[in-house]
């Protein structure tokens, strides 16, 4: 428990403007898309296609939880001889869902510092607000969930798993104390160039079928930028 695959990140555009002349296999990221960038019926067969091709050329056999969201319906066309897929209880996700008991908020809490000290290395170089909003585009967004995904620590997974009840640990609390702690740091750093702090709050929930989740930091982070923008003119 604790081993992580490159996340999947849904946009709109098929093409974004920011992607000419990116190496995209130089991200372990999986890029698609979708008319409103949200998680679809279609996309969720292709991850698991996927997930389960990898699994079958490495002989495991694997168990994955999921929320009921109406997306997650398996076509039979979909092969899962190495996967076997369980229902959270209707209602229940955000109490039994490992990734709401914080690997998700670790992952935001982390893509946002680096959101701060590209700000912050931007401004250094004297650049406008304007400037500085201007820069921001999918891709950079990308390259922050990227770089945050590979810090996301498994012991932290482990512990997440553990806080939603899946093992026994007395000590399952003190994972979401230090992503606490990354949450003050990256306020203090907010501070230096005046982000309020209303522009640094955690969502603990998200639409549940809506969206998949590094899709919605995407755009959240985009929204946010124009705060920004706002607040230091």
């Amino acid at each position: 428990m604790g081993e992580k695959f490159p996340p999947w990140i849904i946009g709109k555009s098929k093409n974004p403007r920011s992607f000419p002349g990116q190496d995209m296999t130089q991200l372990k990221v999986n890029y698609v898309n979708s008319v409103r960038a949200w998680m679809t019926n279609p996309i969720f067969n292709q991850y698991l296609k996927e997930l389960g091709e990898y699994f079958k050329r490495k002989r495991r056999k694997v168990l994955i939880f999921l929320d009921n969201a109406p997306v997650h319906i398996v076509d039979e066309a979909t092969n899962l001889a190495n996967i076997e897929l369980r229902f959270f209880p209707p209602n229940l996700s955000s109490v039994l869902q490992p990734l709401d008991g914080g690997i998700i908020r670790s992952l935001k809490a982390l893509s946002r510092k680096f959101e701060v000290l590209s700000l912050l290395d931007n401004i250094n170089k004297s650049l406008h607000a304007s400037d500085l909003v201007k820069k921001l585009t999918v891709l950079d967004a990308i390259k922050f969930i990227d770089k945050s995904w590979s810090l996301v620590k498994a012991e932290t997974i482990q512990k997440c798993f553990a806080n939603c009840g899946f093992v026994t640990n007395d000590e399952d609390t003190q994972e979401l104390h230090k992503i606490a702690a990354q949450e003050e740091e990256l306020a203090a750093l907010a501070c230096r160039i005046g982000i309020p702090q209303s522009n640094l709050v955690i969502e603990e929930q998200l639409p549940e079928f809506e969206v998949v989740e590094e899709e919605s930091l995407i755009r959240q982070l985009v929204e946010e930028h124009h705060d920004i923008a706002d607040a230091m003119k």
